[in-house]
């Protein structure tokens, strides 16, 4: 559940209770994973971010837009330059954080990683449609 209150020209965001353990979950874990990396447990794998990735999509097919935009955004920390190889994204990370921050209304959070989407991508590495999408949510809701 995710409500809006506009309250003397500031809008505060109120999260369920739920959704909220999911963000501190997910944030824990990639802290946790972070410190093992830096004691030197190795480089992040292209199949951690995968993983991250696949599991955004899950919450994604769910309606579950918190969970989502968590996991995408941990897979993006991972795979810094959105290359996994060797497994093919049907949607990068950024991609799939922008149009979940689209789907519950955080324009400025879409606006940010529509342009960042657009920015990185390798040219002719993005479908016609994605970037057409990216586009039109710029021209039509970002200053």
């Amino acid at each position: 559940m995710l409500r809006c209150h506009k309250i003397l020209n500031r809008t505060e965001i109120v999260v369920s209770r739920a959704n909220f353990h999911k963000i501190i979950s997910v944030s824990v874990a990639i802290l946790l994973l972070t410190a093992v990396r830096s004691q030197g447990a190795g480089p992040p794998s292209d199949e951690d971010a995968y993983e991250h990735n696949r599991q955004g999509m899950i919450a994604m097919s769910k309606a579950d837009f918190e969970e989502a935009i968590a996991e995408f955004q941990a897979a993006a920390a991972l795979a810094r330059d959105y290359q996994i190889t060797g497994r093919a994204l049907v949607y990068t990370p950024v991609f799939m954080t922008a149009w979940a921050n689209e789907k519950i209304g955080r324009t400025q959070e879409a606006c940010r990683e529509f342009r960042h989407f657009l920015a990185i991508a390798p040219p002719g590495s993005v479908e016609a449609t994605k970037a057409e999408h990216a586009g039109d949510y710029l021209k039509q809701n970002c200053p």
